[in-house]
């Protein structure tokens, strides 16, 4: 009598193994193993056996499945668009997106040739069992190997999904950016890569003097870096930020306006980088001949007219 409920749970689980029609979102059931055999009938929590606790497990797992549909990537459309897309610089955004892209890509090849592998797994399985050749317990064995393999198969599916919907997003918003600007070469990033900083620099010696009233050893650097004197620059953001204070709106258009006005000024009339370059020694202008020359972000149908 022991002996049989020993059994069951394999012999449950190999039977549910032979019925299973759609592999794709195939799945054992937690009662299928837990609430089977000799210990489904023992004292659980709530007043419940195991068997069934283990049944509203798994009516549990099935009733909030659906929801991985929704979170199974690493960032919604608008974490992308207000939190990763932050920068008040264009290209550094464009560059923001490739990086994200290339994450990406590498972890769906990695995906792609495990699904390859696990797929080979399973066929070699499946062809094992059909041979007649294994002995019972081997041929057990396999059976219940051969359907953990598919259950890993189906549930990665998810976060494989999930990794396509953040490829798809990252595309769309770098269409939606062409609608800014379109068509750059890396000679046209290098260029504009002092106004990207210096941008960036402005923005949190905002924060650092809005937080303390002035701006931090490591922003002064950056600043130095650049080729803009902290000084004067904390004297104009105390200005700004008194202006701010004055109108209290609640937009941050003139943030951007600010930020875009004082660095235009800077880089186009002042010229602090190229200033700041000729001091140290170097040629401020980058070499043509180690970029890219090919334009990019085209707009799709001009890419087709090319």
């Amino acid at each position: 009598m022991t002996e049989k409920k020993e059994l069951a749970v394999y012999e449950e689980l190999v039977k549910e193994i032979a019925v299973v029609d759609d592999k794709t979102h195939y799945a054992i059931p937690m009662g299928s193993v837990f609430g089977k055999g000799s210990l489904a009938k023992t004292e659980s929590f709530g007043g419940r056996s195991l068997a069934e606790n283990t049944e509203l497990v798994d009516k549990a797992l099935a009733n909030t499945n659906e929801l991985q549909n929704i979170w199974n990537r690493s960032h919604s459309q608008w974490d992308w668009k207000h939190i990763n897309m932050s920068y008040l610089g264009d290209y550094k955004n464009v560059r923001q997106i490739a990086a994200e892209i290339s994450n990406k890509k590498s972890a769906l090849n990695d995906a792609k040739w495990r699904h390859v592998k696990a797929e080979i797994k399973i066929k070699k399985m499946e062809e094992k069992l059909l041979s007649g050749k294994l002995d019972h317990w081997k041929e057990i064995e396999l059976q219940v190997e051969l359907a953990q393999a598919r259950e890993g198969l189906a549930q990665g599916m998810t976060y494989i999904e999930g990794a396509m919907k953040d490829v798809l997003a990252l595309n769309d918003l770098y269409e939606q950016m062409k609608e800014k600007f379109e068509g750059f070469t890396e000679a046209d990033f290098e260029r504009e890569e002092s106004k990207s900083h210096l941008k960036r620099s402005v923005v949190q010696c905002i924060r650092d003097v809005r937080q303390q009233g002035s701006i931090t050893k490591g922003e002064q650097e950056y600043l130095e870096q650049i080729g803009v004197n902290p000084t004067r620059m904390m004297y104009l953001i105390r200005e700004y930020i008194n202006k701010e204070e004055a109108t209290g709106g609640w937009s941050t258009e003139p943030l951007f306006e600010f930020v875009n006005a004082i660095v235009d000024e800077l880089i186009d009339v002042v010229k602090v980088d190229r200033i700041r370059m000729q001091n140290m020694g170097f040629n401020p202008d980058h070499i043509d001949s180690l970029t890219y020359d090919k334009t990019v972000a085209l707009k799709l149908e001009h890419k087709e007219e090319e």
